[in-house]
């Protein structure tokens, strides 16, 4: 199967519909002297993203604005622009010919900025970015008034001044009042390369290296986080999740529904029960 066609197939499994929250990150890991660099365009859904298109790259470091426009004009070719809630993606997203690439499809967004980035103050002065902020109480989270000017480019801005001095800038296609918590959908990416990596699949443990075979080998990971997720949901029909002190659930969906497949798997050779529970579980990934 080609990516589009895992992609499509995600989506209707796990019944996502638009708007899309896209997601754009990137990921690396080292292998002796080689290193592994995959790019990443996913959509939110339910506390995590969920891989659609992907690139490995042949190199370490940074992606560059070819690169990323190619992922998301491939998403945009199959899916449509007006599919598209809005994108959101870390500092080393955000350049000049990217948010122009971004404004002339008409693609809503919500990056983060570099603080040494030079911006439109409220009288439209040139300020470092990072002066934004300086009003601003320890934590204190603020959506400025008005657009400012960002490489020629009207944006709306929200700001927050964090105790360890690394502010957050984040600016915004359009003014919602909530720019701050809509860019924090980002970390639900984050979420999943975790789920990826060390938390879950240890996709670095196989020590592939062939851009191809790891390329082939998301589109398998990208139907088994798929497979977990819907696997989790059908658990929480049966048990709900307890949700503790803090306000969050005592496991993600995903990990419920990871724990019900390699608890399944595990016992499939020498527990009847498991046998018919197999059985219902491999019925999630019809979409009949």
């Amino acid at each position: 199967m080609s990516q589009v066609e895992v992609a499509r197939l995600v989506l209707r499994l796990l019944k996502i519909e638009a708007l899309y929250t896209i997601a754009i990150d990137r990921t690396e890991w080292q292998l002796g002297t080689q290193w592994v660099n995959v790019l990443m365009l996913s959509i939110a859904y339910r506390g995590i993203s969920i891989p659609l298109l992907w690139t490995v790259l042949d190199e370490k470091g940074c992606s560059d604005d070819a690169e990323r426009k190619e992922i998301l004009q491939k998403f945009i070719d199959e899916f449509g622009a007006q599919s598209i809630r809005f994108v959101t993606a870390d500092r080393e997203f955000c350049s000049k010919e990217w948010l122009k690439y971004l404004i002339e499809k008409r693609i809503s967004y919500r990056l983060r900025i570099k603080a040494s980035y030079q911006i439109t103050n409220a009288r439209g002065a040139q300020v470092r970015a990072s002066r934004l902020c300086r009003s601003l109480k320890i934590n204190q989270r603020q959506e400025l008034r008005g657009k400012r000017l960002l490489w020629a480019q009207a944006v709306f801005v929200a700001v927050c001044r964090k105790e360890d001095g690394d502010n957050v800038l984040v600016i915004a296609s359009e003014q919602s009042g909530r720019i701050l918590l809509e860019y924090g959908e980002r970390w639900k990416i984050e979420t999943l390369f975790g789920i990826l990596k060390t938390r879950g699949f240890r996709l670095e443990d196989t020590h592939l290296t062939e851009v191809e075979r790891i390329a082939k080998l998301l589109s398998l990971l990208t139907i088994a986080v798929s497979w977990a997720m819907l696997a989790g949901e059908l658990e929480v029909q049966a048990t709900p999740l307890k949700t503790k002190k803090h306000g969050r659930l005592e496991k993600s969906l995903f990990r419920l529904g990871f724990e019900t497949l390699r608890n399944c798997f595990c016992q499939l050779t020498t527990n009847f029960r498991q046998k018919q529970r197999f059985q219902q579980l491999t019925l999630l990934l019809s979409c009949t």
